[in-house]
């Protein structure tokens, strides 16, 4: 009995033992551990997730170089005396402007104003004399009076070349293509914007189109129209630039000048449907008349501010001015417009610093 007894004691103890062995783990041997499942990323919230930008469907604005300059006032160079750039860059604190104006002279030879040659040694020099302060030059063809570069030259090729030597005597990339018909002045329209098409291609010009405004509803003029739609079909990418003066208005004058800016922006949008409106806003400068207009408008301190504010808030590339040397108190009161004096009271370069607000 005690022998069996054993036996079985033996028997227990043996099976302890291997129990206990299949429980620990052997040297080296990790012990198994049991996973915890990861819960998937739940995706973004629709109001996380971007949406997509809109594509426009019909014509895009071309693409291309195009202008940068903010603010630029024109100076005249065809009304003696000749102005000293330098001088005015440094008094006024203007050093970027647009150049005025070149016109034909024999046959298809670009000039100031029809007679001086663009070499001319005192135009360079005052040219230099800006230059040299950091300034920056467009140089605009057309204006008001004289005979134009568009009309004279008989083709599209000759044209591109006139108006390419006439950027080679200033030393810029930036046309500026003043179209004025409101005196029964007819123009080219296709020779013009195949011309502009040449100059863009083969040197990367810079382009502004200046065109007239009809009204405060009606914007754009329908030459206007013509050449901008011309020039856009065969991709030549602009700035257009709209003279918001000498046009019948009543009411505020300043508000009058941002309604025909808008009509015209909305033109250009019918244009453009394929483009995003702001980038077709970016594409428009305004340019208004210091103090006394050609019509019974007078632009006002407060008219040129509110400008610049509307233009800011439009999302506009651009203000211009015409001119740089009429912008003082010369002649306060005079009924006519004048060359040299904006023919209302203030300060000289009140006007200039008005539109430096807009950089």
């Amino acid at each position: 009995m005690r022998v069996a007894l054993r036996a079985a004691l033996g028997g227990v103890v043996l099976m302890v033992l291997l129990v206990a062995c299949s429980v620990v783990p052997s040297p080296g041997t990790a012990p198994a551990v049991e996973s915890t499942p990861v819960a998937a990323a739940e995706p973004p919230s629709d109001a996380e997730t971007p949406e997509p930008a809109p594509v426009r469907e019909g014509t895009r604005a071309p693409d291309g170089p195009l202008p940068t300059v903010r603010v630029a006032p024109y100076v005249d160079l065809t009304t003696p005396p000749l102005p000293d750039l330098g001088a005015l860059a440094t008094a006024s604190g203007q050093s970027d402007v647009v150049l005025a104006f070149v016109l034909a002279g024999n046959s298809c030879t670009p000039t100031w104003g029809g007679t001086t040659p663009m070499d001319d040694p005192a135009v360079q020099h005052s040219i230099a004399g800006l230059t040299a302060r950091g300034g920056t030059t467009t140089v605009s063809s057309g204006g008001a009076v004289g005979t134009y570069l568009e009309t004279r030259c008989p083709d599209a090729r000759s044209l591109a070349t006139a108006y390419g030597k006439a950027l080679d005597a200033v030393g810029t990339d930036h046309l500026d293509v003043d179209v004025e018909t409101d005196t029964g002045r007819a123009i080219p329209v296709e020779r013009i914007a195949d011309a502009l098409a040449l100059l863009q291609k083969e040197r990367g010009a810079r382009i502004t189109l200046t065109v007239q405004v009809e009204d405060a509803s009606s914007g754009m003029t329908s030459t206007a129209r013509d050449l901008v739609r011309a020039v856009s079909d065969r991709g030549v990418a602009v700035r257009v630039n709209l003279m918001v003066m000498n046009f019948a208005a009543s009411g505020s004058w300043s508000e009058a000048m941002l309604d025909a800016a808008a009509a015209s922006t909305r033109t250009l949008e019918t244009m453009w449907p394929g483009s995003d409106p702001a980038d077709v806003a970016a594409r428009v400068g305004v340019t208004l008349m210091l103090g006394r207009n050609d019509t019974e408008a007078t632009t006002t301190l407060a008219d040129a501010r509110a400008v610049v504010e509307g233009a800011r808030a439009a999302g506009y590339g651009y203000v211009g001015a015409w001119s740089l040397a009429r912008d003082n108190g010369g002649c306060p009161g005079t009924a006519t417009e004048a060359d040299d004096c904006s023919g209302i009271d203030q300060s000289r370069w009140a006007f200039t610093r008005a539109l430096q607000g807009f950089r």
